[in-house]
């Protein structure tokens, strides 16, 4: 037979309750050892269905912002020139993932630590020998890439330190395969790359906005930043049109927009300077 709950103890149990529906709420630090209400679980519910993207730290679910169209572009130029790289390459084919692919990088306690960097590359040796669980779900051994890229940008103090602590900390941790890793901030043209010390430890350096080489990590990839200028620029240029001007200020813009230059050696025409620099190491310089 239930006992009746005095006026004082309902009183208390709704105290508890209610401070409990509020701290649920905090959806982007949910513990996911507690048990939730119908309700509770309807309001994650209808959080889930618009913010869709999540990381798994201590058990927590961690929301992961979506990007600005100029970062995906940048990201996407990346991927893809990576992705090229990897079907040219015969000495050793790998598997190149994006921010949908999650590995669990808590390798050494035994609790999951689920991140998804922007860009991924596993090598194949890695990929092959992963069984049914590796494969289809996060419940078996954990295995983390090579090489990793985040894109973002980091005009931000806050933003940088962030990225910078989850590369060393998550990216870089002992027990981890992560041999090479880069941040890219398009928006500012820089670029960090991340290594490991002879006592494994992650540091960075700064590297200048030129064609980035992977090294002996993934021998033969270079990334052209060109290309990744071209992209930089068509946003730029978007960026400068005002709705609010006539179309005789529109048209005035488009004229006197700038001209591509002529490669002083012969009658090649670029419109970044890049390209220009380019082209004559490739073709007028001798070593």
């Amino acid at each position: 037979m239930s006992q009746q709950m005095s006026q004082p103890q309902q009183k208390s149990q709704k105290r508890k309750f209610s401070a409990r529906t509020k701290k649920s709420k905090d959806f982007n630090n949910l513990d996911l050892n507690e048990t939730y209400s119908i309700k509770e679980y309807n309001e994650l519910n209808n959080y889930l269905k618009v913010n869709p993207n999540f990381e798994i730290v201590n058990k927590q679910l961690i929301s992961v912002d979506y990007s600005p169209m100029a970062i995906e572009a940048v990201t996407h130029e990346i991927s893809r020139q990576l992705g090229n790289w990897n079907i040219a390459n015969t000495n050793g084919i790998g598997i190149v993932t994006t921010s949908k692919g999650g590995f669990d990088f808590n390798v050494t306690i035994n609790s999951q630590k689920i991140r998804a960097p922007d860009i991924a590359f596993t090598p194949e040796d890695t990929f092959l020998s992963l069984d049914e669980n590796q494969l289809w779900s996060f419940k078996g051994q954990p295995f983390t890439p090579k090489f990793i890229v985040e894109v973002a940008d980091i005009s931000r103090k806050d933003v940088g330190n962030k990225i910078d602590a989850k590369i060393k900390r998550d990216y870089f941790a002992n027990g981890t395969s992560v041999e090479l890793g880069w941040l890219i901030d398009p928006k500012n043209c820089a670029i960090w790359v991340y290594k490991r010390n002879k006592n494994n430890a992650p540091y960075r350096r700064r590297r200048e906005w030129k064609d980035l080489e992977a090294g002996d990590i993934l021998p033969g990839f270079t990334l052209e930043l060109g290309l990744i200028n071209n992209i930089i620029n068509k946003f730029s240029e978007s960026d400068d049109d005002d709705d609010d001007e006539d179309e005789d200020e529109k048209s005035r813009k488009k004229r006197i927009k700038r001209k591509p230059d002529v490669c002083p050696y012969c009658d090649a025409e670029y419109k970044e300077p890049y390209k220009m620099m380019q082209h004559i190491n490739k073709n007028h310089i001798k070593d």
